[in-house]
């Protein structure tokens, strides 16, 4: 069965994919309003969802579970928002071209935006959760205030790009194996348990150590709160190691995404 193909590289995939960018804020706006029609407060969840779950885990880390860690609740909220979005970015592109199987059938644009939207959605709820949890931390929970915090917003863009580049793996390897979504719902909680979300890395034993060094989320997380917490700068070691990861997974998930996505159309 014959299909739009997908982006080839001599088709200059930026402007190509610039020139659909309304397609892709309509996407992701239509994820958006799917998600809150039919509830009472709408989009206004958008907000709510992380201001209860900060208010829930502050009870929890500071009157039940108490953790010996300097400013524990800033510390853990720095990894588990970036692990939020990181985790359900990466499982919605998982089938993102399966989901949208009719509309590859009739329809010529750039496949990229699907994944590229999926993305964005979730970057969109990951940026409100932290516009309501960073003032927290800089007023009540410890966080330093200074012009180091401008590498949090880098950081952070180049996780979103990192991520992108996983989305594009993923997509492309869940048009051809369906287990993808199935190995994601095992995979993605050992992973959790293996980046330093809940636990800095030096409490772990040393004979694991390596192995939380070679998980590309804690350079990630460490290069956030590094600023953040400590007011300095990320460790040199750090930096590399983001912009290796970053560099090396989105030019071949870009490549893998483009090499694949004529058989799309035939496989969905």
């Amino acid at each position: 069965m014959g299909g739009p193909r997908g982006l080839d590289v001599s088709d200059r995939p930026l402007p190509r994919l610039f020139a659909y960018r309304a397609l892709v804020k309509y996407l992701v706006l239509k994820d958006i309003k799917v998600r809150s029609r039919g509830t009472y407060l709408g989009v206004a969840w958008t907000l709510m969802n992380p201001l209860l779950t900060i208010v829930m885990y502050y009870v929890v880390f500071q009157y039940i579970f108490v953790v010996n860690i300097p400013h524990f609740l800033a510390f853990f909220l720095v990894g588990f928002l970036m692990w939020v979005f990181f985790s359900r970015s990466v499982n919605a592109a998982a089938t993102c071209i399966l989901d949208n199987e009719a509309m590859i059938k009739k329809s010529a644009f750039p496949l990229e935006t699907l994944p590229i939207a999926a993305v964005l959605h979730h970057f969109f709820h990951h940026a409100v959760a932290l516009a309501v949890a960073l003032p927290l931390m800089l007023i009540f929970w410890g966080a330093a205030l200074s012009l180091n915090l401008v590498w949090v917003t880098l950081v952070l863009g180049a996780f979103a790009c990192f991520t992108l580049a996983v989305a594009l793996w993923l997509s492309t390897l869940g048009v051809f194996f369906r287990d993808a979504r199935d190995i994601l719902d095992v995979g993605l909680p050992i992973l959790m348990w293996a980046t330093p979300i809940f636990y800095a890395p030096e409490m772990a034993p040393a004979i694991l150590r390596p192995i939380l060094a070679a998980n590309p989320l804690s350079s990630f997380i460490g290069a956030v709160r590094a600023p953040l917490l400590d007011g300095r700068w990320p460790s040199k070691m750090h930096l590399g190691l983001i912009a290796l990861w970053t560099a090396g997974t989105l030019v071949s998930g870009a490549w893998l995404f483009a090499h694949h996505s004529s058989r799309f159309a035939e496989e969905v």
